[in-house]
């Protein structure tokens, strides 16, 4: 076989690797994304306090308190109103 057999040979061999290559890359791909995607969102969603796909939020936001416990703002005791007060 000459020089040049060889090297189609080589060429088409390279070429064969890629596609088979390329196609499975892809198919592993689009499964990891269709995994990772759910989870991305919900940390989004969390961070945002908002729901990514509709926009709706929780209402209220936890802040973090000085002593390094979370509490939520809108059921502070010192900012609900109470019957006695009224």
């Amino acid at each position: 076989m000459s020089i040049d057999g060889w090297l189609l040979l080589v060429a088409v061999g390279f070429l064969l690797g890629y596609i088979v290559g390329h196609r499975h890359g892809r198919a592993e791909g689009f499964r990891d994304g269709a995994v990772f995607a759910p989870i991305e969102m919900r940390r989004e969603s969390l961070e945002r306090g908002r729901c990514t796909i509709c926009g709706t939020g929780t209402g209220t936001r936890k802040a973090p308190d000085p002593d390094g416990e979370a509490r939520n703002e809108a059921a502070s005791p010192s900012r609900r109103s109470s019957p006695e007060r009224e």
